[in-house]
């Protein structure tokens, strides 16, 4: 009892310590974004941007490997293209970049969501004769750049009708700049939008031959990674359709789901240039099918939700996403992205406890859903502009990581169904071997003949007597034709069985046999003819008669098991050197078959008792 208790207890505390490590995960993953964001520019050597310049002295542009980003106090005039429309007037005032222009008050009321803006910086100290841009990628708005009032970069359609206005969330023209060592301004003008402004970093990148290096690194890892899932997706679709085992409609879909979000990842298009708006509608709708498909597999493989739970999960989920769009561009976003990142981590909790997937599945599937948690953090904190530098390679890691692992599991998940169907196919054959023996064992010709001696005795006593001994004798050799096609029946047909069996004997005997029996519980099945050949040999092998003996039949329910008992207290044998017959070791082997054991107890003038455990489940 004791090692019971303490292995129960190891069980809970694994599940409870992988559940806590996986919270961990994702609030160090989260600190870590929110803590390299803040320490960004100090560990690329970005420049320190206040009060609208920033400060290249002792920054080599031309070395770097990564853009520089232009994070901190921008002058920002509000419905103004200071550039385009040959603005002088003085800025409305600062604004930090990344960050919305939603309900900001410059002195003429709190600003609307809706609008156009520029943004001014002054670059001092920059390297001289090098080429540079600035852009960003990935931005919902569309801009374009000048610096010194010539055209560096535009993305999508700028103007001032946002009916004209079309998003591209990348550079469509770019023209270096060459520096000569003076001070540099940059004007990013902003389309007409609805969504509070420009709530991302700028870069300032070198550029050396009209490509940006950091894409075309993203480029080549992206198509790595595109043709990787691409395999796994057509894998899984394969495997579905043309192997006979486990077939899961949930994996494929799931597969596919994952892989349809990651077309639509900021890597993606980047490299494939796809259109912005469309991708991101599709990557949100492909996401939220990810998860639903992800809790109906799980649901497939074991896991019980609760429906109330599930429901209110669900309604939640919806309202914190409408809650989001709704907020977007004010500084209450954050509150409904983190609710809606809350309400997906529950799930957490029921899939690192459950108790019907394995400790390797359960880690495994514990896993999948934080990495799918953690991309959606990452996204929204990227898409919330609460984070300064961009994401890319991230997706394309992660989602890739995902779905190859995923598709190994299902391969590793068909195997295994492909043993599991071989050895149930190994398992029948005996099945069916065993069955053939029962029934060979059962229809003994000596049984036979002193079955019908007995019955041509009753028949001189009373035609009655006859008539009722060969009724018996007919119905067992009709039970024992019909078993072929059982393999189990219920404890209480077997009983009747025996029964009839028992009377048939205790006919040849002379009505001097006795069966007690101590049925306590009787809601199980057990395969067919397993109990005669014990009260056989109880009657065959005991030798009653001489002690005035008995054979005792008892049922009862201990932990989820079925335990039967055949005893007598005849002369008994000693275990060690006598051999199971065939009955037993039948009954025995076909017991086995379906989860359930068997134990004899006997010693020499101490009886017998054959215990029968047969799991409920």
């Amino acid at each position: 009892m004791a090692d019971n208790s303490r292995k129960i207890f190891n069980k809970k505390a694994a599940k409870i310590i992988l559940c806590a490590a996986l919270y961990i995960a994702l609030i160090l993953f989260t600190g870590s974004l929110f803590l390299l964001s803040a320490n960004y520019q100090n560990v690329y050597e970005s420049p320190t941007v206040s009060g609208g310049k920033a400060d290249f002295k002792g920054i080599e542009i031309s070395s770097r490997s990564v853009p520089c980003t232009l994070t901190g106090e921008w002058e920002f005039f509000y419905n103004r293209w200071i550039v385009t429309d040959g603005d002088d007037g003085q800025a409305d005032g600062m604004i930090n970049l990344p960050a919305l222009w939603t309900g900001r008050d410059f002195g003429n009321g709190k600003l609307p969501k809706y609008g156009y803006a520029s943004y001014r910086l002054v670059l001092e100290n920059v390297q001289p004769d090098i080429y540079i841009t600035v852009f960003r990628h990935n931005s919902d708005v569309a801009y374009r750049v000048f610096i010194n009032g010539q055209l560096n970069v535009r993305s999508g359609t700028v103007s001032k009708d946002i009916r004209e206005t079309k998003v591209s969330g990348r550079y469509d023209q770019k023209i270096a700049f060459h520096t000569d060592g003076n001070p540099i301004e940059i004007v990013i003008e902003l389309s007409a939008c609805t969504n509070g402004g420009f709530n991302v970093s700028p870069w300032l990148n070198y550029d050396w031959s009209g490509e940006v290096t950091y894409g075309s690194r993203l480029r080549s890892f992206t198509l790595i990674a595109l043709g990787i899932s691409s395999a796994a997706v057509g894998v899984s679709i394969l495997t579905y359709l043309f192997f006979k085992y486990k077939r899961d409609i949930t994996v494929p879909a799931l597969i596919l789901t994952l892989f349809i979000h990651f077309i639509c990842s900021k890597d993606i298009m980047y490299v494939f240039a796809l259109p912005f708006t469309l991708t991101r509608i599709v990557a949100f709708f492909s996401a939220a099918a990810t998860f639903i498909v992800f809790i109906l597999h799980m649901r497939r493989n074991g896991i019980v939700y609760n429906k109330t739970e599930l429901l209110i999960t669900g309604i939640s989920a919806a309202v914190f996403t409408v809650l989001l769009f709704t907020l977007y561009g004010t500084p209450y976003a954050p509150i409904a992205a983190l609710l809606l990142i809350i309400t997906g981590s529950l799930h957490l909790i029921p899939l690192s406890c459950a108790n019907k997937l394995t400790n390797a599945q359960r880690v495994l599937y514990s896993v999948f859903l934080t990495l799918i948690l953690i991309i959606l953090i990452a996204e929204l904190c990227d898409g919330l502009g609460l984070i300064v530098f961009g994401i890319e390679f991230y997706f394309s890691i992660v989602l890739m990581f995902i779905i190859a692992c995923f598709t190994i599991l299902w391969l590793w998940k068909i195997a295994t169904a492909a043993r599991t169907a071989v050895r149930v196919s190994e398992l029948e054959c005996e099945l069916f071997s065993a069955r053939n023996k029962a029934l060979k064992a059962q229809i003994k010709p000596h049984f036979v003949f002193n079955s019908l001696t007995a019955i041509q005795a009753r028949y001189r006593k009373g035609l009655t007597d006859g008539d009722k001994a060969i009724e018996q004798f007919a119905r067992h050799m009709r039970l024992i034709t019909d078993s072929d096609s059982k393999e189990t029946i219920t404890f209480d047909e077997e009983v009747r069985n025996v029964l009839n069996y028992f009377e048939l004997e205790n006919l040849r005997a002379g009505g001097k046999l006795k069966l007690l029996l101590d049925l306590d519980f009787n809601d199980f099945s057990i395969p067919v003819l397993s109990l005669q050949p014990l009260v056989e040999n109880a009657v065959r092998h005991g030798n009653l008669n001489a002690v005035d003996g008995f054979i005792q039949l008892s049922s009862v329910k201990k932990n989820n098991t079925a335990v039967v008992t055949v005893s007598d207290n005849g002369q008994g044998f000693d275990t060690a050197s006598v051999h199971e017959g065939v009955g037993l070791e039948n009954t025995r082997k076909r017991l086995e078959l379906i989860g359930g054991k068997m134990n004899v107890i006997s010693s020499p003038d101490c009886g017998t008792q054959v215990i029968i455990e047969i799991p409920l489940e």
